[in-house]
């Protein structure tokens, strides 16, 4: 039995989903999502956004300790960040993905 180190499984399963989606023709306007499922319950996910028109996508950084509003009105949450993090908006209204410095991952599709 052939046994392959983490870091090899990971670059050899990115290079393939990479490769899927330079030669496969596109089927549709959806998301198209692919998750590797690794030893030791690591879960990569990769996704893309072949939305009908473009989101108009931004990345914003935000550091630790900022002052954050959930931008609702006058009974919003509000509070401070424990964690940098990078996030991906849609339209620049709102975020659509985002990672904190820990790796906890959030996505709205």
């Amino acid at each position: 039995m052939l046994s392959l180190g983490k870091s090899h499984c990971v670059s050899l399963f990115l290079r393939t989903f990479v490769c899927s989606l330079v030669v496969m023709p596109p089927l549709g306007e959806a998301c198209t999502r692919a998750v590797y499922l690794g030893a030791d319950g690591n879960v990569i996910t990769a996704r893309s956004m072949d939305w009908k028109v473009d989101v108009g996508t931004n990345l914003w950084i935000f550091p630790r300790g900022m002052s954050r509003s959930g931008e609702t009105g006058a009974s919003s949450l509000t509070w401070t960040s424990k964690y940098g993090s990078v996030i991906a908006t849609g339209y620049d209204v709102s975020t659509t993905d985002g990672m904190n410095e820990k790796g906890l991952v959030a996505n709205v599709l």
